[in-house]
């Protein structure tokens, strides 16, 4: 992220480039034309808006994971000081017990948001780990919809990633947050700062963070499978695992 300013009604993301470098032409930077930028915005002060964080913690995991969620959970409550009295952002977690920790923290326990009107709330939805599956899982809540065929491939092939269990609570948990009019899929290693209490994506706009994930080889391979294939390659790398 190259700049990040606010105006009296509008917030502009700039990023020279999606993949974070900073070409140069003619020894200048390279300046997007501002149309292929993503936008994020300040609403009218009038505006009601809900929206929900959605991030996985591991029960089996708590002596490494405790701490990040906690001081996630105080940037929640800090951020929320400065957010509009008509909006509400909810904390969703998903993991694989409803914790003393959560109940300490006053949190929810399979309780989905019903109305605009309620308090933002710390909401736990209970979730069996990829690589603790059975053949035949069963769902852990009537809010989580599961696939039987993709669970057993996910257990025969990915059951040893770690990470896969971040992104599939959002896949087979949306019934879970589908009323929010927006949402961030994030890690617990992070913090939510006071600019979040103040804006939205513009035009529905879908924002990624940045990362290393990949190499110029790695790049130029995927592009050659999408051709393969007979898919559009975009040509968008390192996207970030906040979304």
């Amino acid at each position: 992220m190259n700049s990040f300013q606010q105006s009296s009604t509008v917030f502009d993301l700039r990023t020279l480039q999606y993949n974070g470098s900073n070409r140069m032409i003619n020894n200048k930077p390279n300046q997007f034309d501002k149309q292929n930028l993503p936008f994020i915005h300040q609403p009218p002060s009038g505006s009601i808006v809900i929206r929900g964080l959605l991030v996985f913690y591991p029960t089996d995991q708590e002596k490494t994971f405790e701490p990040e969620l906690r001081w996630f959970y105080r940037s929640w409550i800090e951020m929320m000081t400065s957010e509009s009295p008509l909006w509400r952002t909810d904390l969703i977690v998903f993991a694989n017990d409803y914790a003393p920790m959560f109940k300490e923290l006053g949190c929810l326990h399979d309780e989905i948001r019903t109305n605009l009107e309620e308090k933002p709330k710390c909401r736990i939805f209970s979730y069996r780990r990829v690589k603790d599956r059975e053949k035949n899982h069963s769902p852990s809540s009537k809010y989580q919809i599961i696939d039987n065929n993709n669970s057993k491939l996910l257990y025969e092939q990915l059951r040893n990633y770690g990470y896969i269990d971040s992104i599939n609570t959002v896949s087979e948990y949306y019934l879970s947050f589908s009323m929010y009019d927006f949402i961030l899929r994030t890690d617990l290693d992070c913090f939510l700062t006071a600019n979040f209490a103040l804006y939205i994506p513009y035009n529905n706009t879908l924002l990624v963070g940045h990362g290393g994930y990949s190499t110029d080889f790695n790049n130029k391979r995927l592009k050659r499978i999408a051709h393969d294939m007979n898919w559009k390659y975009a040509d968008k790398n390192g996207l970030g695992s906040t979304w």
